[in-house]
């Protein structure tokens, strides 16, 4: 049995091993891509399977101070049946920056299964840093600057056309701890169309550098905007306050060296609002193209039929695709003229754009959809673009079902008015025209008030069967009563599974305990006071039959010595609980 689990555990141990080979191996690297001068920072190889062999980079503009130095974190998870393993190698660095600029550290390789695998290579800005920061001697004001935490929209473009879109960024750069946020006011950008591309669901701080001094920022939202209108527009401020957690000393008490860790804090709330930033929104050039709906960008279009051989009343549709960069999303259909004996019904509109026409073709003959135009204006060319499509040509078979129609536009829904044919003048209708009194308004009317009447009978029928049936449930004693034929046959039914197994003290042993259970519920007795005088007294006092009292304790004297005495061979189980269901029975009666 040893060797056993021992050539188990080999085989678990090979196949995890073959698992994290097929997997696919990859080298990331982490590290901050801001640091201050002479600050010291970690650099991070992080490998996803366990390498043959570990190829460290050449790394220059930095001190290493130590490293590399590795680790290996392996977990694995069972969720619902399911069995999950990740595994991670780790080769650390421990750097300090010398002076400013940008520095690349180049990719490190690893050697994995007999391949080699290498990482990205990363940028990493040094800036000098804020001097006063490092001069701080511990002693924090509850007063929070606006340098130490702000607000800011940025856009991608400062300068637009009418309907070109541009990115909106909302980031949080702050200095200072923070505990949370309240009252977040996001801008309501008026005069755009606007959707939101990028809302995270948790906040991340990352660093970044502003003006030489390094932040931790939060991206709070991405919005993608049209502009709609030409013009300055203006986007409204956004607003939120943090809840920025500042240590709370006393500046004139001397200081320990156990301050550091006995220090207090506490939350200051901060309003922080970012500034206004405007767009400039030119309108776009004249000499628009009739065929020109307000697109926006680089696109392309091409169209087909669906079918193009039909019979009569048979559906197709003619389908534009376009596709491309801009305000996609505000595209109008094209405009066709389709032949007159086509009914169009609505466009159906979906994908990154694509426009279908459903069509039905009501008259035999070979029909031509002329082609049509969609235009739009090319940001980068700045100048309009028209793309034509070709003619459409489709043959109308006769009806299938044998009534093909010459022509005649059916009734549907249609862009054209249904034709009266054949006939100058409709008939006209001379007799008496047989109107009737319409319905009078049902308030004041004789129904009203019986219907009124039967609505508060009805009320007082339902209040006093309501208040019958909770009198009834707040009778303890009577619910257990009514409850008592129903639980003891669910017991007896369980002697009745171990009467057919012939399981003779089972048996008695369920059946005594259904008994004294439907007993105790009826008389309203506990089981520690179920003797058998107090049973004939209760059943007594209760103007129960004398013969029924005399079988109820006789089947009891009967249980409780079949529980003790040897199995006869199953004999007179079968009476007993027949008689058990027969005395239940006219009991509850």
């Amino acid at each position: 049995m040893r060797y056993l689990k021992r050539i188990l555990f080999i085989t678990a141990l090979m196949l995890s091993a073959g698992f994290r080979l097929q997997a696919q191996t990859t080298v990331t690297v982490d590290v901050p891509r801001v640091v201050e001068a002479d600050e010291t920072f970690r650099l991070v190889f992080n490998v996803n399977a366990q390498p043959e062999s570990f190829n460290p980079p050449a790394i220059s503009g930095f001190d290493v101070l130590a490293g590399p130095s590795s680790s290996t974190m392996s977990s694995t998870q069972i969720v619902n049946g399911k069995r999950t393993e990740s595994f991670q190698v780790s080769y650390t660095y421990i750097l300090q920056a010398k002076s400013t600029g940008k520095f690349t550290i180049p990719p490190a390789s690893v050697v994995v299964g007999g391949k080699s695998y290498s990482s990205q290579p990363v940028a990493v800005e040094v800036v000098k840093g804020d001097a006063a920061a490092k001069k701080d001697d511990g002693k924090s004001s509850p007063s929070i600057s606006n340098d130490d935490v702000f607000l800011r929209v940025s856009l991608s473009k400062s300068r637009v056309v009418k309907g070109e879109q541009l990115v909106a960024t909302i980031k949080l750069y702050t200095r200072v701890p923070i505990a949370g946020f309240e009252d977040v006011k996001f801008p309501s950008f008026n005069g755009f169309w606007s959707q939101e591309i990028e809302t995270p669901q948790s906040i991340e701080f990352v660093r970044e550098s502003i003006d030489g001094k390094i932040y931790n920022a939060a991206l709070l939202r991405r919005y993608m905007l049209m502009p709609q209108q030409s013009g300055t527009l203006p986007i409204e401020t956004a607003e939120l306050i943090c809840q920025v957690q500042v240590r709370s000393t006393a500046a004139a008490a001397p200081r320990s060296i156990f301050d550091d860790f006995f220090d207090s804090y506490q939350t200051v709330r901060k309003r922080v609002t970012a500034p206004t930033v405007r767009v400039v929104v030119d309108p776009l050039p004249a000499g628009a193209p009739a065929s020109f709906t307000g697109a926006v960008g680089n696109f392309n279009m091409n169209a087909k039929l669906s079918r193009d051989s039909v019979n009569a009343n048979e559906a197709f549709s003619l389908i534009i695709n376009i596709t491309g960069t801009g305000n996609i999303n505000l595209i109008e259909a094209p405009k066709i003229e389709f032949p007159a004996s086509f009914e169009v019904y609505d466009v159906k509109i979906s994908g990154n754009k694509q426009f279908e026409y459903p069509v039905i073709a009501r008259g035999p003959g070979e029909y031509t959809i002329p082609g049509f135009e969609f235009s739009y204006y090319d940001i980068a060319n700045r100048r309009y673009v028209t793309q034509k499509s070709g003619d459409f040509n489709i043959k109308v078979g006769r009806d299938a079902g044998g009534t093909a129609s010459s022509g005649v536009v059916q009734t549907g829904v249609n862009r054209q008015a249904v034709r009266s044919i054949a006939d100058d003048i409709r008939f006209i209708y001379t007799k008496a025209p047989g109107l009737k009194r319409g319905n009078l308004f049902l308030f004041g009317s004789a129904g009203y008030f019986i219907m009124l009447a039967m609505i508060i009978a009805l009320f007082f029928v339902a209040e006093k069967i309501l208040s019958k049936r909770v009198e009834r449930n707040r009778d303890v004693a009577g619910v257990k009563n009514r409850r008592a034929n129903k639980v003891a046959r669910a017991r007896l039914k369980n002697a009745e599974s171990l009467l057919k197994q012939g399981l003779y003290t089972a048996f008695y042993e369920e059946l005594h305990r259904a008994i004294l259970g439907y007993t105790s519920d009826k008389l309203n007795l506990s089981l520690a006071d179920m003797s058998r005088d107090k049973i004939k007294a209760h059943l007594e006092s209760k103007k129960v039959q004398e013969s029924r009292i005399t079988e109820l304790l006789s089947i009891i004297e009967q249980c409780e010595y079949a529980r003790y005495a040897p199995d006869p061979g199953g004999t007179g189980m079968e009476e007993n609980y027949q008689r058990a269901i027969r005395l239940i029975s006219e009991m509850e009666v």
